[in-house]
């Protein structure tokens, strides 16, 4: 008897410790699936409200394709890049940046002058400058011919590179880090002030921004001579590249932002047809990445 007892007793510990460690288990496997259920609860939170800036941003693209079908004098927004905010019902904040191509330098139709001037302006050397504008040219320009201090076919395999320069007008922006010789740094630099969107190959002093025109005038100072570096209608863009835009091609930069701080940029360039009542060409929607560093503040007007 003695001894049944004892195995019952040891059989009885056992089953509880194996209880235990069921237990145990299971509550891992709950807490663990508990956890789980939250991660995802919280993805799904930030998905919607993620979906919800975006769709806020987008309804300010249309807000800003409303305004340049208005027409130059009854536009709502400028088109010189300037940011304005608006509140939409509520939901939240709507800040648009709406840029006339024709106020930013044509990286397709600017003169040696004007490349020269735009490097010259943000600190680049003479000896940087002009490798930096022969090496665009010899880039976009339809000839084998190498500029003094440009690269084509053969200087392009010597680096290593598979394929030589274009020698067709860029597409993107981005093309200019396929460019021999040009620094990631400078490219970098310039990418606010230039576009593959413009149709004039000059500046247009109504839109073009206050810092680009600032650059352009610190860089012509160093070049030779051959204009009066003259301001036109107030505005700080020397004479010399001054060129009338048609005011056809915008780019466009939409930020939605809620209440809660999530955000979304939506950046798009638009043509507007010929006819006023036409729906805009969108040539490029994408998302962006230039959203304002500090929400705006005071009070709103709605949009």
């Amino acid at each position: 008897m003695d001894e049944r007892a004892h195995v019952n007793k040891s059989a009885t510990g056992f089953v509880l410790i194996l209880v235990i460690w069921i237990t145990a288990l299971l509550a891992l496997f709950a807490l663990s699936f508990a956890s789980s259920v939250q991660s995802h609860l919280r993805l799904t939170a930030n998905s919607v409200q993620s979906a919800k800036a975006e769709a806020l941003a987008d309804a300010g693209v249309e807000l800003a394709a409303l305004s340049l079908l208005a027409g130059p004098n009854d536009r709502r927004f400028p088109v010189d890049g300037s940011a304005h905010a608006c509140l939409k019902d509520g939901v939240g904040v709507v800040t648009l940046r709406i840029q006339d191509s024709g106020g930013k330098v044509s990286i397709n139709l600017a003169n040696e002058r004007l490349l020269q001037a735009l490097f010259l302006g943000l600190g680049a050397s003479r000896e940087l400058a002009s490798r930096y504008t022969d090496v665009i040219i010899d880039y976009r320009d339809a000839d084998s011919n190498r500029r003094p201090n440009g690269a084509e076919l053969p200087e392009y395999l010597e680096a290593g590179r598979a394929l030589g320069p274009k020698n067709a007008p860029f597409d993107t922006i981005e093309e200019l880090n396929q460019v021999l010789g040009l620094d990631p740094a400078m490219i970098a630099l310039i990418t606010p002030h230039v576009t593959v969107h413009s149709q004039t190959a000059g500046l247009d002093p109504r839109t073009a921004s206050p810092e680009l025109g600032q650059i352009l005038s610190r860089g012509i100072e160093q070049l030779p001579a051959r204009a009066s570096p003259q301001t036109v209608s107030n505005s700080p863009v020397p004479s010399e590249f001054v060129n009338g835009s048609p005011q056809r091609v915008f780019l466009v930069a939409s930020e939605g932002r809620l209440e809660n701080g999530a955000s979304f940029v939506r950046e798009t360039v638009m043509e507007l047809q010929s006819t006023r009542a036409a729906t805009p060409i969108y040539k490029i929607w994408k998302r962006g990445t230039n959203a304002a560093s500090d929400p705006p503040s005071g009070e709103l007007p709605p949009c």
